[in-house]
């Protein structure tokens, strides 16, 4: 298969520029990206029961879409879905396919915001390219296995696996906030439902349950810095935004004039 070839190379000479430590480093076109999140997908779909409830389902894809159109992010082919697990925890692969575990939606408890702010979040370590980007050296070398057939053989589960602990730096997850306050806020979302979410997760690492949140939710601790971070650019993103309505409102009705 050329998928397996062409990300082979790619691998290869990305380990031998030192991976992570190249951070503006993508090596991966968006043809091959998306090619690897369909083949992760598929192998995290084997691995985990893909909810079939219509009003979760509905729930998640509605929110998905939603944020995609209204920010013009239709350069990938998003999908949205829901695990059957009770983790806490939501994924982004490659190229697009995302996934939010049961386990968060019932610790959003219906907020709406909350959840979005959370999938706004996945939709931006896609856009970025957190994921082919961001990769070590060592899940780089699992995936060369895995793709490049040229080591053991491995089980849907660990390939799974594989996409499930992809950890991203600092840097991208602060660019993930940024941008998942804006597309939420955008698409008509309170943006605070993300602040609101990460209290949350401080909540439970603060009363000893934090095993429940799979490990990268949990890459980088959830620092007051991180979260005033986030709060100034809620307030930021809320002017600039009214800033623009205003101007647009004011030009159509010099337009009427």
């Amino acid at each position: 298969m050329r998928m397996k070839t062409t990300f082979a190379v790619a691998a290869i000479a990305l380990l031998a520029m030192g991976g992570a430590g190249c951070k503006n480093t993508n090596l991966l076109s968006k043809d091959e990206e998306i090619r690897i999140g369909r083949e992760g997908a598929a192998e995290v779909e084997k691995a985990y029961p893909v909810s079939t409830n219509p009003s979760d389902v509905q729930l998640v894809e509605s929110i998905g879409q939603r944020i995609v159109a209204t920010n013009g992010l239709a350069g990938w082919p998003f999908t949205f879905k829901v695990l059957e697990t009770r983790d806490v925890n939501a994924v982004s692969l490659p190229g697009g396919p995302i996934y939010v575990f049961r386990g968060l939606i019932d610790m959003t408890d219906g907020d709406i915001d909350e959840l979005a702010g959370v999938i706004a979040h996945e939709i931006a370590h896609v856009e970025h390219r957190h994921v082919a980007k961001a990769y070590s050296k060592s899940v780089l070398t699992d995936l060369l296995i895995i793709f490049g057939t040229s080591g053991t053989a491995t089980t849907a589960a660990d390939v799974a696996n594989i996409f499930m602990q992809a950890r991203f730096s600092r840097d991208a997850e602060y660019e993930a906030d940024r941008f998942a306050i804006r597309y939420a806020y955008k698409a008509g979302y309170d943006p605070n439902g993300l602040v609101r979410f990460f209290q949350k997760l401080r909540r439970l690492e603060r009363q000893g349950r934090g095993d429940i949140i799979s490990n990268n939710l949990r890459t980088h601790p959830l620092t007051e810095a991180r979260m005033e971070a986030a709060e100034r650019e809620i307030e930021k993103t809320v002017k600039q935004v009214t800033q623009i309505e205003e101007s647009a409102f004011l030009n159509a009705l010099k337009r009427q004039r």
